[in-house]
């Protein structure tokens, strides 16, 4: 992929120095899958940062572009100065069910920009969280929907990174209307072997994925 020079201006503004952006390393092999692919589009769900810990970084820098979303107004305001060709939407994502009896839900974090942030009550209690804030909610089915009208019907790939409820918002993604060609999905799993019987598995390799990789918490699929 070419470096494209004013995002690359933008990096050094608000990314730093560094070699990669992702916690992991996820975006090494975004590197190397999509190497040479100067257009794409992504999906970025708890984008949480234009650079730190950013899966979609150095795709973006490259010359892509997508949406980027967060249930943080203030994560969705700097995406916003840093990456205005991007839609960018302030939303929490919740299961298509949820989204349909709620509009808004509670967001619990410990500053402006978190990314342990939270809408799960519980997984809020176990980090300490006392405050919250009610936020916009929608489905992923609605995020790419309304994307596909802005994708050119590409839709190279999915990031979803929303601490806690990151399977349930798959649970519907034979109903979508694109399919990313790689989703990364956190998962928490003790062994690869209590990973590959998670009901999110299960359920992409039945939509046609296949499990490729772990970094980290990350469950990497590409579609089969």
């Amino acid at each position: 992929m070419n470096i494209k020079f004013s995002r690359f201006l933008s990096f050094l503004r608000y990314g730093g120095l560094r070699g990669h952006f992702s916690q992991y390393g996820e975006d090494v092999f975004l590197h190397k899958f999509f190497r040479g692919q100067r257009k794409g589009f992504y999906i970025d769900v708890g984008a949480h940062h234009p650079f730190q810990l950013s899966n979609t970084a150095y795709l973006w820098i490259s010359g892509w572009n997508g949406v980027n979303v967060d249930a943080s107004k203030k994560a969705i305001e700097l995406f916003t100065q840093v990456r205005p060709m991007d839609v960018n939407i302030c939303s929490a994502i919740v299961s298509t069910d949820f989204a349909k009896k709620h509009d808004h839900i509670e967001f619990y974090s410990s500053r402006a920009i978190d990314n342990s942030a939270t809408c799960d009550a519980g997984l809020a209690k176990e980090r300490g969280f006392g405050a919250a804030i009610k936020v916009p909610c929608q489905s992923l089915l609605n995020i790419v929907t309304n994307a596909k009208k802005i994708s050119s019907g590409a839709f190279d790939y999915l990031n979803i990174d929303i601490e806690g409820l990151d399977e349930s918002v798959l649970e519907d993604i034979n109903d979508w209307p694109m399919k990313p060609r790689v989703l990364m999905v956190e998962i928490y799993a003790k062994n690869i072997k209590d990973l590959m019987v998670n009901p999110a598995v299960i359920n992409l390799e039945s939509d046609g994925y296949s499990f490729v990789e772990r970094a980290g918490h990350t469950a990497i699929f590409v579609l089969s």
